[in-house]
């Protein structure tokens, strides 16, 4: 398994105590996709952060490459076996696609060469654009770099938050194509969060939150 998660539970306090998570458990197989569904405000949010030790739960675990996540390893983990892609791309406006694109590199100071972010950028089709500043870019071209940005530094695992949710039609529906077509290329796991049942169709698995626990759907 690249991924195992169990019994977690996630509350948040506020005025009260709102509980997200009650008792989700869930595993991924390496080479496998898997879809986790939703209305909003269900926590599927929080349970991909916690899936990418961006958050922790208050009880459970989550093992990623038979590593025990822990607040000590999670930014190691973080740097060498997960790639992130988020629904509002996270891109850094002032710098070019191309320096966006090598960033969890240099974050995880391991030395690159111009030619490996030029290769992740031909795969999705922006190589022209390498030397634009990404704020010129439309939707479509953002979300094409923050997938090549996810597999910088060659994770095992991609986790992917509405991947197409901030693009129109036509453009989301090319963006899960080219996702779900370097993931089976580069032999990479998914885990991805998403209102669209089209595009939990493409997964190998469909899970649905609700009222804190997950429901297994088989595509």
């Amino acid at each position: 398994m690249i991924l195992c998660a169990k019994n977690l539970k996630k509350s948040y306090k506020s005025a009260q105590t709102v509980t997200v998570l009650s008792d989700v458990s869930l595993s991924l197989e390496y080479g496998k996709s898997l879809a986790i569904c939703g209305r909003s405000g269900e926590g599927k949010t929080t349970l991909l952060h916690i899936l990418g030790t961006l958050e922790f739960p208050e009880e459970g675990s989550v093992t990623i490459e038979g590593v025990l996540c822990t607040p000590s390893n999670a930014a190691k983990l973080r740097r060498h076996s997960i790639g992130f892609i988020f629904q509002s791309f996270h891109l850094l406006e002032d710098f070019t696609v191309l320096e966006n694109v090598l960033m969890p590199a240099h974050i995880a100071r391991r030395k690159t060469e111009r030619k490996e972010g030029l290769d992740l950028l031909d795969a999705v089709g922006l190589v022209e654009r390498a030397d634009f500043p990404v704020g010129l870019l439309s939707g479509g071209e953002k979300q094409r770099v923050a997938i090549a940005r996810a597999l910088c530094n060659k994770p095992n695992l991609i986790l992917a938050d509405e991947p197409s949710g901030n693009l129109d039609a036509a453009s989301a529906a090319s963006a899960a194509n080219l996702l779900f077509s370097l993931v089976k290329e580069h032999c990479k796991s998914l885990i991805l969060v998403t209102h669209d049942p089209t595009l939990a169709a493409l997964c190998d698995t469909t899970h649905v939150l609700h009222e804190g626990t997950l429901d297994l759907l088989r595509n």
